[in-house]
């Protein structure tokens, strides 16, 4: 089954999704977990982000899930470690995004006219992150590296 979930060829394509989920997340997990990127609208850090979770009447347990799976979610796909598992912690995290977000309709509120954000941007998340569920995480990656070190043993 490990062997399962490490399955990756060495695919650029799988590395530079990876890598660009990665960099789209990180800076999610960071605000909640470590209170940085407060010019993104965030940098609350885990107190603030607990508080935030409370008022929309979220479980705790799901709140420190959400923490945990952005912040070292996103470090394990930037290294491509359990790539697929990361992916998986994340696609179930913006699934509930876009679903928070399906008011607000398609588009992002670029000009600011609308009460909140639309979820295309979600829909292209989840896209990426689907694609390294079901291919792994490709060139240059931990998984790669694991995968072959666990079939020369």
């Amino acid at each position: 089954m490990i062997q399962q979930l490490l399955q990756t060829d060495a695919s650029y394509t799988l590395l530079l999704l990876r890598v660009v989920a990665g960099i789209i997340i990180f800076p999610y997990g960071m605000q909640k977990l470590l209170g940085w990127f407060n010019d993104f609208g965030g940098g609350v850090g885990v107190r603030g982000s607990l508080l935030e979770f409370r008022k929309k009447k979220i479980p705790a347990v799901f709140a420190w899930m959400v923490i945990i799976g952005q912040s070292l979610g996103s470090i394990a796909l930037l290294t491509g470690f359990c790539g697929r598992i990361a992916a998986l912690g994340n696609f179930i995290i913006f699934t509930g995004a876009l679903v928070s977000h399906l008011p607000g309709g398609w588009v992002m509120n670029w000009k600011g006219y609308k009460k909140e954000e639309g979820i295309e941007y979600f829909v292209l998340l989840l896209a990426i992150l689907f694609v390294i569920i079901i291919d792994g995480s490709g060139a240059v990656s931990i998984d790669r590296w694991l995968l072959h070190v666990l079939k020369s043993t």
